[in-house]
């Protein structure tokens, strides 16, 4: 093989490697947008999570605040009283809490549950996952405690 033969085929792994991409892209985007409905059922949700990374996760949650739904995916409730504050004062703790992502949530429940979908999110590329081993995604109510 001459080195001009070795250099096209990297090119054309490049080039492979480059379309994964823009396929994995693509259909991580599509996930996010589908995550916005109000009604998703919980089957499709789990099995669309390899799809995305928790980057993609966290725009869900942040485009579903937007649109004045609760950031868990699988809850069907609207945001309301959404407060403005930014920190909450635990008198009893005695401490200051950051409640920036908690506004985005319709519960303490549904912060958690949303929680512990996103600690299961890999955050490897999506175009290099063919290696990995993806785990089975289990709700909270589902972890078996």
């Amino acid at each position: 093989m001459k080195k001009s033969d070795r250099h096209r085929l990297s090119d054309e792994q490049l080039l492979k490697a480059v379309q994964k991409k823009k396929e994995c892209n693509a259909k991580a985007q599509a996930v996010v947008e589908s995550f916005l409905e109000k009604n998703i059922e919980k089957d499709y949700f789990l099995s669309q999570l390899n799809n995305i990374n928790q980057c993609h996760y966290d725009d869900v949650v942040d485009e579903r605040n937007i649109l004045m739904l609760c950031g868990y995916p699988l809850c069907r409730k609207e945001l309301e009283n959404v407060p403005t504050k930014k920190y909450q004062i635990s008198t009893t703790k005695n401490k200051v809490y950051d409640i920036t992502d908690r506004k985005k949530f319709c519960s303490s429940t549904c912060f958690k549950a949303s929680e512990f979908i996103k600690s299961q999110i890999l955050v490897s590329p999506l175009w290099l996952r063919q290696c990995e081993i993806i785990p089975e995604f289990k709700l909270l109510d589902e972890k078996g405690d």
